[in-house]
């Protein structure tokens, strides 16, 4: 509470959606709440807003109403009084407060600071949460069990100390390598690899992958006995190193049925791989695995995906107090769409490598926790119907982002950044703000840069909302699921996203001390079960044609965030979202190949120079 300097404010003014309304703005340790005046027939609880702290995305202080930046403000107002705060929430909640005192607005400013940028996660909600009635009994943190899933999918696994040498007719086991952690930190404990490989091989095939993320399966197709294999980018180098133990490992892959061969899917655009030689990684040199052949995806990395969706907020940041259409020419160049677009299209392509090709799959971008986790997450989805349904979800979410390593805590940004509040207010105690900024700048002089935050997961929930859209009664969940799961990632009430990875929540011992966020779909499932869900055993294809704005997400219509498509549709007969991202990327493909010519040209005289 010393945090708090002001826990009250009794007449502040809440702008949301355009609308206006007086209350009682407070402050506790972890929420915001903002009272409306009693009404003796409201609802219990209907006359509240609550804000997590987590929730903050962005908060700006500003002399004057925020109705001074109104596009259709009423000059008649006195709008130069007092001062306010706009706040941007990570759910892409918009609002604002209006304060008549510039003191009392600069004191919440400086307390939302100190109470958002915290310096451990143990400090978040989380820890102290107490689960309500209905999700007591429940325990999410055991939906998933890795022996059980994959013999699911339909394997037959050797335990993990059989030997290698006498696999008998089963042709993958379970290999506790990485009981301790000391190969990999970002795996998790067990992984499943051919049962003619021993931990041995695994061992050396590990030193051969960026953070020791060596070969693993995650998932089987029981239709033709092909595999999605996750892994990150081989240490190839300038002097083109190769493993032996690698090869082998993909080789006998190959050996687990009869297809034979292996297609190599390296997420990454071609320049990016090229460059990331010269740091001494890259991708596969394919003459070195038999039966092989490699694919490039071109997906942006993580800058660019972060950038491309604070052009959508800002496209949207009016909506506080306005309702007025956001500007669809920022939306178009925000480029989002066309993200959604590339991962959707390498997405068709595995599905059908694995499922017609019969190709077993290998997935990595540069550290395989990012794009790699998206794919093979996806990938899933559409092969198996298991996953469509709401344990199914939460099981490959477990397995393919919190067991493989998705960096959460990194990627999320869970502690905050003293960079999201701005003081534009100029207000006399200026002096003041800035020494308790740099109070509490001093807390995170250990952490990294915000620059390693980007909304990957967000974009993998983006992907399956198309796919809902695309395929409305082939998913058990439905669309409100995947908002407050996006939600969840970011408030920290439960203790599943707070981590990097299965170590690390193990150590802080997360599953003691938190509750899991499933124990919050199970007690609510009703709410989240789509009422034209009927299963559908066949394997399912996205449709590119079909790729439009999360309309629901941005508290929009369709009309409002899509309405260039929906043109589009008007005049052509049909919506085809994909021949304007083909353009796009067409353009973007011929930039690429002149940046691939001068790479190759630059690591060609540092290999002369060595």
């Amino acid at each position: 509470m010393e945090y708090i300097k002001i826990a009250q404010v009794p007449d502040a003014v809440l702008h949301k959606k355009g609308n206006t309304v007086k209350g009682v703005l407070h402050l506790t340790t972890h929420h915001l709440i903002f009272t409306l005046p009693q009404v003796e027939t409201a609802p219990r609880g209907s006359q509240e807003l609550w804000l997590c702290y987590p929730m903050i995305e962005r908060v700006t202080f500003t002399k004057g109403s925020a109705l001074l930046y109104a596009p259709d403000k009423d000059e008649s107002f006195q709008l130069t009084k007092g001062a306010n705060l706009r706040i941007i929430c990570r759910d892409y909640t918009f609002l604002a407060f209006d304060f008549t005192d510039v003191k009392q607005c600069n004191d919440v400013f400086e307390s939302l600071l100190k109470l958002t940028c915290v310096n451990s996660l143990e400090n978040l909600y989380a820890f102290l949460y107490s689960p309500v009635k209905i999700e007591a009994p429940l325990n999410g943190w055991k939906i998933y069990e890795p022996l059980k899933e994959f013999e699911r999918q339909g394997l037959k696994l050797n335990s993990p100390d059989s030997s290698s040498e006498h696999p008998g007719d089963k042709m993958w086991r379970m290999s506790n390598i990485n009981e301790t952690y000391r190969v990999c930190t970002s795996y998790p404990s067990v992984i499943v690899t051919p049962a003619s490989i021993s931990n041995s091989v695994l061992h050396h095939a590990s030193k051969f992958r960026s953070k020791g993320r060596m070969p693993a399966l995650t998932y089987y197709h029981k239709y033709n006995g092909c595999s999605i294999i996750r892994c990150s980018q081989p240490l190839v180098g300038l002097k083109q190193n190769r493993s032996l133990q690698d090869e082998k490992l993909l080789l006998e892959i190959t050996r687990t049925n009869e297809a034979s061969s292996v297609l190599i899917v390296d997420a990454r655009p071609v320049a990016n791989a090229i460059a990331q030689t010269a740091l001494g990684a890259g991708s596969e040199i394919v003459e070195y695995y038999p039966n092989a052949k490699k694919v490039f995806l071109n997906i942006d990395n993580i800058h660019v995906i972060r950038d491309s969706l604070n052009k959508v907020t800002e496209a949207l940041k009016n909506t506080d107090i306005s309702m007025e259409p956001p500007n669809q020419d920022l939306l178009i160049k925000s480029g989002w769409l066309k993200l959604i677009y590339t991962v959707l299209t390498g997405l068709d392509m595995i599905v059908k490598s694995l499922h017609l090709n019969k190709q077993h799959l290998l997935l990595h971008c540069s550290d395989g926790w990012d794009r790699t986790s998206q794919l093979a997450a996806l990938a899933q989805l559409l092969l198996d119907p298991y996953y469509r349904t709401l344990e199914g979800i939460m099981v490959l979410i477990e397995k393919d982002w919190l067991s493989f390593g998705h960096r959460f805590n990194e990627r999320s940004g869970h502690l905050q950044s003293e960079t999201k509040f701005v003081d534009n207010s100029e207000y006399s105690s200026t002096n003041q703000a800035q020494h308790a900024i740099k109070q509490v700048t001093s807390h995170f002089r250990h952490r990294k840069h915000v620059k390693y935050t980007s909304p990957i997961f967000h974009q993998f929930l983006d992907c399956i909302y198309q796919l809902l859209k695309q395929n409305p009664t082939i998913f058990e969940f439905n669309e409100r699921f995947l908002r407050r799961l996006l939600y969840h990632l970011y408030s920290c009430q439960y203790g599943t996203f707070l981590y990097d990875s299965e170590l690390e929540r193990r150590q802080a011992k997360v599953s003691e001390k938190t509750r899991s966020v499933w124990d919050y779909f199970l007690a609510r499932k009703s709410q989240f079960v789509n009422p034209d869900y009927k299963r559908l055993d066949e394997v399912v294809y996205p449709d590119l044609s079909k790729i439009s704005f999360w309309y629901e997400l941005f508290g929009r219509t369709d009309e409002e965030l899509n309405g260039f498509l929906n043109e589009s549709s008007a005049s052509s007969g049909n919506i085809d979202t994909s021949i304007y991202y083909e353009s796009q990327t067409k353009n973007e493909t011929a930039e690429m190949g002149i940046k691939l010519q001068e790479t190759q040209t630059l690591l060609s005289q540092v290999e002369l120079k060595e």
